[in-house]
C-alpha cells in the first residue's frame, strides 16, 4: 500500500478500491471494532458474501487485532448455526438484509455490526492505521474445512505466521508481482478465498471478485467467466477442477484463447494428467498450469505440479494426477505404517508439515510443525521422486482409475451404495465424455478384465454429472442409490432409474394406495370406536352434514396416506434425488398426519351446537394442514429422483 497507494486493489463488477481506499476503510472499521471492545485475537463472524467489503471486513478485523471468520450467507443453515452459535465468537459483520439471520444465531448480547446501516458511524472514525499489537503467534483467522463425506465441517485456527508462510512459497512458485491481476473465483468461507487475497494483496496486484453469474463452481456456461478474464486483463486464474473443465470446454467450442492469462493453478480435487495436457495443447506453452494440492489446516497451501513444456511420456495419463512436490515452507509426504514415510513406490495417507500448519482445530486437538499432520488423502511416491494424489483413502481408488481409461467415460466415482432393496454393493457412477455414450456390456468387460472380481463394480450408473459439494469437491453421500434389477428402463431416451411406466415406481404406487385404503378403513371405524359419536351427523342440518361427511373421509384418507408412505415408502426416502427440501417436508407431513388424527372438531360441537357455520369454518381451517400434508405426501412420490442408468 505504501508504495503504490493508487494502484487498484479489488474489481467487484462496477466498483473499484485502490489501495488507499481499501486501507482508509479498513481502518475506521478496525477502530470500530476496538470501540465496541474486542480483544487481540478474538473471533469476528464476516458474513457479507461476494463483493469489495468483504476484503474491508476481513482486514478491518485483522487490523483490530481480531481473528475473522468467513461466513456464506448461502451455506446451509446448520453450517451457519455452527460457526455463529460458537461461544468464543466476538461479534458479526454482516447487512442490514441479513441481521435477523445473524442476530437469531449469534450468541445474545454479542455485536451485529452491520456496514451499511452502521456507515455514518463507521466513517466518522479516523482512517490511519492502528497500533494492535499483533504479533505473528497471533490468530488471524478460522478457516472451516469443505466437510467431506458428510462430515461437518471443522474449524482451523490460522495464525498470522501461517499466512505469512504460505505467501512466501506461493510468491516463489506462481512468480508473483504487482503486474498480476488475479480471478477470484471462489465463496469466501473456504481457504481457497484467504488464499487468493493474500496472494493477489500482499504482492502489490489487483483482485478480480466474479459474481455470482460469472462463477462457474456449479454452472455450465462458461462464456461469462471468460468475458471477466478477457475484459478485466486478468493473468493469474486460481480455480477449481469443475470450472476448469467447464473453461477448457468453452475455450475449444468457441476457438477462443484466455487473452492475458499467464499461469493457471487447479485445486480442490483430483485433476489427471491427460487434462492438463489436453488443456496445454488448447492454450500452447505460454501459460503455465499447476496442479495443486493444498488443505484448510495449511490455510491452502501444500503441494504443486508445474506441467512442463515438454512433459515425459506417461502410461495411462488418465489415471495420473500428480501434485509434484511441497511448497516452500511445507512438507509433503506418504506415511506408511506407524506415521514414518513411507518407500518410494508404496501407498500410503498423505501427510504435511511446517510453518504453512495451522495452530489447530476449533475446540479441539492442537497442531505442531515437527509432525505430520495425516490429511485423509491417499498417495504415493512416483519413481520420478513426485507425489501423486490417490484420493481419499475411502475411495476406491484403482476402480477409478481404471474406468477414467476407458475412452467413453468423462468423470467417475466408485463407491459402496445400498440399492433399493437394502443390499450393499459396489457400484459405478460415470459420466459419458462430451457428446459421447457409454456402453453397459463394454465397460462392465472392461472392468472385468482388469479388475479382482473382490474390487470389481456390480453395477455401472450413468449420471449427467457427479453431485459435488459447495467447494467443488466430488460429493461422495449425494450419489443417487442404483434402480431395483427389475426396474424398467425407457426404451427410447435410454435414461433409467425410475420409469414412468412401471418397475419400481409402479411397485411403490400400489403398495402405497393398498396401506392407505386399509388404514382410511381402520381409521374410520377406530375413530366412532375410541371416541363415540364423535362423527355423528344424525342432527346436523344440510348442507352443513355433507361438509363434515366430506371432512371426516378427508381425515381417513389422510392417515391412511400418512400410514402407507411410512410402510411402503422407504425406496423413495432413500434415494438422494429429492430435494433435501420436500425431504424435509415429507418427514414433517407424515409426522402431522398420524398426530393430528383425533376428532377435534367434536370438542366445539359441544360448546356451540347450533352454530353450524362457524363449526365448518374451524374444523375446516384446521384441518387444511392435513390437506396440504397430503399433497406434499404426493408431490413427493411423484417428484423424479435424479435420472440414472443402471448397467448390468
Amino acid at each position: 500500500m505504501r508504495r503504490t497507494p493508487d494502484a487498484v486493489a479489488v474489481v467487484s463488477g462496477s466498483q473499484q478500491l485502490t489501495y488507499r481506499q481499501l486501507d482508509e476503510r479498513a481502518n475506521r472499521l478496525a477502530r470500530h471494532l476496538r470501540e465496541a471492545g474486542l480483544p487481540r485475537g478474538g473471533p469476528v463472524a464476516v458474513c457479507l458474501g461476494r463483493d469489495a467489503e468483504v476484503l474491508t471486513a476481513m482486514l478491518g478485523v485483522l487490523k483490530a487485532g481480531g481473528a475473522y471468520v468467513p461466513v456464506e450467507p448461502s451455506a446451509p443453515p446448520s453450517v451457519l448455526r455452527q460457526v455463529l452459535a460458537d461461544p468464543g465468537l466476538f461479534a458479526a459483520v454482516t447487512w442490514e438484509s441479513l441481521r435477523v439471520m445473524v442476530s437469531d444465531t449469534v450468541r445474545s448480547g454479542r455485536p451485529v455490526i452491520c456496514l451499511d446501516t452502521q456507515a455514518e458511524a463507521i466513517a466518522a472514525r479516523s482512517g490511519e492505521p492502528l497500533d494492535a499489537g499483533v504479533g505473528v503467534s497471533d490468530l488471524a483467522c478460522v478457516l472451516y474445512t469443505s466437510g467431506t463425506a458428510g462430515r461437518m465441517p471443522r474449524g482451523v485456527l490460522i495464525e498470522h505466521r501461517t499466512l505469512v508462510s504460505a505467501y512466501e512459497g506461493w510468491r516463489v512458485v506462481y512468480r508473483l508481482s504487482p503486474a498480476d491481476r488475479h480471478l477470484q473465483t471462489t465463496a469466501s468461507e473456504f481457504a481457497g478465498f484467504t488464499a487468493d487475497w493474500v496472494r493477489a494483496l500482499c504482492s502489490g496486484g489487483t483482485l478480480v471478485l466474479a459474481g455470482r453469474d460469472e462463477d462457474l463452481d456449479r454452472a455450465g456456461d462458461a462464456a461469462p467467466l471468460h468475458r471477466l478474464l478477457v475484459d478485466r486483463d486478468v493473468t493469474v486464474v486460481a480455480c477449481d477442477v469443475p470450472t476448469v473443465r467447464g473453461l477448457h470446454r468453452h475455450l475449444r467450442s468457441q476457438g477462443a484463447d484466455l487473452a492475458d492469462v499467464r499461469l493457471i493453478a487447479v485445486s480442490g480435487d483430483s485433476w489427471y494428467l491427460d487434462e492438463q495436457q489436453d488443456l496445454r495443447r488448447t492454450l500452447g506453452p505460454q501459460v503455465r498450469i499447476l496442479n495443486i494440492y493444498g488443505v484448510t489446516e495449511a490455510a491452502g497451501s501444500g503441494a504443486y505440479f508445474e506441467l512442463p513444456d515438454r512433459p515425459a511420456v506417461t502410461e495411462h495419463p488418465e489415471r495420473v494426477s500428480p501434485i509434484g512436490t511441497a511448497f516452500p515452507g511445507a512438507a509433503v509426504a506418504v506415511l506408511g505404517r506407524g506415521g514414518a514415510p513411507a518407500a518410494r513406490g508404496a501407498r500410503g495417507e498423505l501427510g504435511i508439515k511446517g510453518a504453512v500448519v495451522g495452530r489447530g482445530y476449533l475446540n479441539g486437538p492442537t497442531f505442531t510443525s515437527r509432525r505430520y499432520l495425516r490429511t485423509g488423502d491417499l498417495g504415493r511416491v512416483r519413481a520420478d521422486g513426485g507425489l501423486e494424489h490417490l484420493g481419499r483413502l475411502a475411495s476406491h481408488a484403482d476402480a477409478e482409475a481404471v474406468l477414467r481409461g476407458h475412452p467413453s467415460v468423462g468423470e467417475c466415482l466408485v463407491t459402496g451404495a445400498e440399492n433399493a432393496e437394502g443390499h450393499n454393493m459396489l457400484t459405478a457412477y460415470v459420466t459419458p465424455v462430451d457428446g459421447g455414450s457409454v456402453n453397459p456390456s463394454e465397460l462392465k468387460l472392461f472392468l472385468a478384465t482388469r479388475l479382482p472380481s473382490a474390487r470389481t463394480p456390480r453395477t455401472v450408473v450413468r449420471v449427467a454429472s457427479l453431485p459435488r459439494t459447495r467447494a467443488g469437491k466430488i460429493d461422495r453421500s449425494g450419489v443417487p442409490l442404483p434402480a431395483r434389477r427389475d426396474a424398467k428402463r425407457r426404451a427410447s431416451s435410454g435414461k433409467g432409474g425410475l420409469s414412468a411406466d412401471g418397475g419400481e415406481g409402479g411397485g411403490i404406487w400400489s403398495g402405497i394406495a393398498g396401506i392407505t385404503a386399509l388404514f382410511s378403513f381402520l381409521s374410520w371405524i377406530l375413530t366412532d370406536a375410541l371416541w363415540p359419536y364423535s362423527t355423528d351427523l344424525s342432527l346436523v342440518p344440510q348442507p352443513w352434514a355433507a361438509l363434515f361427511t366430506g371432512l371426516y373421509v378427508c381425515e381417513s384418507l389422510a392417515f391412511g396416506l400418512g400410514m402407507g408412505f411410512l410402510f411402503c415408502a422407504r425406496p423413495l426416502v432413500a434415494r438422494h434425488g429429492r430435494s433435501p427440501a420436500l425431504t424435509s417436508a415429507a418427514h414433517l407431513a407424515v409426522a402431522w398426519l398420524l398426530i393430528a388424527w383425533w376428532p377435534q372438531d367434536n370438542y366445539y360441537r359441544l360448546a356451540a351446537k347450533t352454530d353450524w357455520a362457524r363449526q365448518a369454518a374451524l374444523v375446516y381451517v384446521f384441518n387444511v394442514t392435513l390437506m396440504i400434508a397430503g399433497a406434499v405426501l404426493v408431490a413427493f412420490a411423484a417428484a423424479k429422483p435424479r435420472k440414472t442408468d443402471p448397467m448390468r
